[in-house]
């Protein structure tokens, strides 16, 4: 009797087995598919082919040991290997990154460019705190985007920088006496407090 249900093994292994090979081979299959989409722009080696370069974000936090930011560290690594445009996948979702200031500004202010709701909204509050806020930079829909930006058109016009300058100055020279004391190099500039009472003043 027990050899008689032993028939059904062989069919029970092999359901099984698709039943993980199938998503498997589907997942890779649409990796493939997403790399070879963005392969017309350099990208930098890969150290896993199902997490992207989030490997290689893991790899550097570890030689780190946590001292640093790994992005800060890692992407003018590329930007030296790839130039100014480059593409690295976090799993199966690609991020273009550009570090010339021209492509970033083109893409800001130009409402034929898509934005990515989820990017540029996340850069707003990270993680959990407060970043950029909801602003010019981080409103992704040009419709709301535009009444605000002409509220401050007024702004950048020539004359009113020219207005605004003398009362630039006087934030600046006040920024640097406050830092004066620390130009020896023997205590540590309290930065952080300085930039937020310059900001303030201007």
């Amino acid at each position: 009797m027990f050899n008689s249900m032993l028939w059904w093994a062989p069919y029970l292994a092999g359901g099984l087995f698709l039943l993980v090979a199938t998503p498997l081979l589907l997942a890779s299959l649409y990796l493939v598919y997403i790399h070879r989409k963005f392969s017309h722009i350099p990208s930098p080696k890969m150290d896993s082919f199902f997490l992207g370069h989030i490997a290689n974000f893991l790899a550097m936090r570890r030689e780190m040991k946590n001292e640093d930011e790994p992005m800060a560290t890692i992407i003018p690594k590329w930007t030296a290997e790839c130039g100014n445009l480059f593409v690295i996948f976090y799993i199966y979702h690609p991020v273009v990154v550009s570090t010339n200031p021209e492509d970033v500004k083109k893409v800001a202010f130009d409402e034929s460019i898509a934005k990515s709701h989820g990017t540029v909204e996340g850069a707003g509050n990270v993680f959990g705190q407060r970043f950029m806020g909801r602003g010019l930079v981080t409103i992704p829909d040009y419709e709301t985007w535009k009444p605000q930006r002409k509220l401050y058109d007024p702004s950048f016009k020539r004359s009113s920088l020219k207005d605004l300058l003398p009362k630039f100055n006087k934030c600046a020279d006040t920024f640097l006496e406050k830092l004066r004391p620390y130009a020896g190099g023997k205590r540590e500039a309290p930065m952080k407090e300085a930039f937020h009472e310059a900001a303030l003043d201007v």
